[in-house]
């Protein structure tokens, strides 16, 4: 196995009359993996004032998993939380669109340099919730919050290093949004095991 930069970003928002559900997302970064807590913290925090700016205040960032592994079952090396003491800290975004539907999602995407057998390009790709359709026809990203996807995915791909996928050293050729409504499905799951567990 190697060491490879993994980082999951929790975010919280209302869903279904719960204020307390949660999604996240996972990025992998060029980088080498930060060597002590207070370097993932800022790494952390980095992805986070990039995220901010598409979510709503009304989404949360609650809590941040750091991984030093390609290994798809290792286990995190590093957890924030930021309900303690709290409160989290909030998005940013002001949407003037039709705010979505708690499985609704938006996509951001980023082509890399790698084909496929086939020799198709192998994308990244990360879903977002609680974004904004537009009000003339809600199939449609909103215009303007389609743009601020879209600077978010380049900013993204500027954080240590850069993006790549989780155990293959890809690099982004180019990025961009999916302009339309598309759905992710949201899934309950377990607690996230403590540290070492």
């Amino acid at each position: 196995m190697a060491a490879v930069t993994g980082l999951s970003i929790v975010k919280r928002f209302p869903y279904r009359g719960d204020p307390l559900e949660e999604f996240s997302n996972t990025y992998h970064f060029k980088g080498q993996p930060p060597g002590d807590d207070a370097s993932w913290r800022v790494l952390a925090n980095d992805v986070w004032n990039v995220e901010k700016l598409h979510f709503p205040t009304n989404v949360l960032f609650v809590r941040a998993y750091g991984y030093d592994s390609d290994d798809p079952n290792a286990h995190h090396v590093f957890q924030l939380d930021n309900t303690i003491p709290g409160p989290p800290p909030g998005g940013t975004y002001a949407g003037t669109g039709s705010g979505f539907a708690g499985d609704q999602a938006a996509c951001m995407w980023w082509k890399t340099n790698r084909l496929s057998s086939r020799g198709k390009p192998i994308y990244l790709r990360k879903y977002v919730h609680s974004g904004f359709a537009s009000a003339a026809n809600h199939d449609d990203l909103e215009a303007g919050y389609m743009a601020q996807l879209d600077s978010d995915a380049q900013g993204l791909n500027t954080i240590h290093g850069g993006l790549r996928s989780p155990r293959t050293d890809d690099t982004v050729v180019a990025h961009g949004v999916i302009p339309y409504v598309t759905t992710r499905t949201l899934k309950r799951r377990g607690k996230r095991p403590t540290t070492g567990n």
